[in-house]
């Protein structure tokens, strides 16, 4: 039998956590929660969740910096930052250290479960299959879509499964302008009432990713006005 799916609540807030808590186990989730960010950390090396609701402010590490270390870890996981800053920049921040997501407080339980159900149908996708190849590569970049793992040359490197997926799509499309809607639409699973800009973030940390592991062979590029192309150089 399936296991159910395991989300981990991180939020001080004993109300909020239990409102949360209480939504996901309505919508069939298993539940683990945690109230700091040390604790966090903890629970998920001991239970490896499936995906986390991270709330921004915590009595000892933020939200951010449990985010940051999760992924310096090598945690792939989604993570959806749930706060109450709801400014562009606090938004910006947070996708840019790593998270997958960006939920407002006070939140619509049915947008939270769609959010949530979203990134875990992309998490759950296996990209194989007879009309798909199992390796695709652009320049000097293999990706394997089944043992989802990117290759830059001989070295591997690590994404998120945002940016893994991401990776993914503009490779199977080389030379081809990806619209911010397509990308959200195609990664994320949905558009209405998204800031169609919040792709941003994510595609300038894999792009970065990409650069530091030397000439990967492509260019990533910024489409005024549109979106985003992959191309291989030369």
């Amino acid at each position: 039998m399936r296991r159910r799916r395991r989300v981990l609540v991180v939020e001080d807030d004993a109300a909020v956590r239990a409102l949360v808590g209480e939504v996901c186990r309505h919508n069939g989730y298993e539940v683990i929660e945690a109230a700091r960010g040390q604790q966090a950390l903890q629970v998920v090396e001991a239970s490896e969740p499936d995906i986390l609701l991270l709330d921004w402010v915590l009595p000892d590490l933020s939200g951010i910096e449990v985010c940051r270390e999760l992924r310096r870890r090598g945690v792939s996981c989604p993570i959806l930052m749930l706060t109450g800053r709801t400014a562009n920049v606090d938004m910006i921040v947070g996708l840019e250290v790593g998270a997958d997501d960006y939920i407002t407080k006070p939140f619509d339980a049915r947008v939270l479960m769609a959010r949530l159900g979203a990134h875990l149908r992309r998490m759950e996708m296996t990209a194989g299959g007879s009309a798909r190849r199992r390796f695709v590569s652009v320049g000097d970049v293999t990706i394997d879509t089944e043992g989802r793992r990117v290759r830059v040359g001989d070295r591997e490197i690590r994404l998120t499964m945002t940016e893994f997926n991401l990776l993914a799509l503009l490779a199977a499309n080389p030379g081809r302008v990806l619209t911010r809607g397509q990308l959200l639409e195609k990664v994320w699973g949905y558009m209405a009432d998204v800031d169609h800009h919040s792709v941003d973030p994510h595609v300038q940390r894999l792009r970065r990713k990409l650069e530091s592991s030397g000439d990967a062979g492509i260019a990533l590029e910024a489409v005024p006005g549109l979106g985003y192309r992959l191309s291989p150089r030369g």
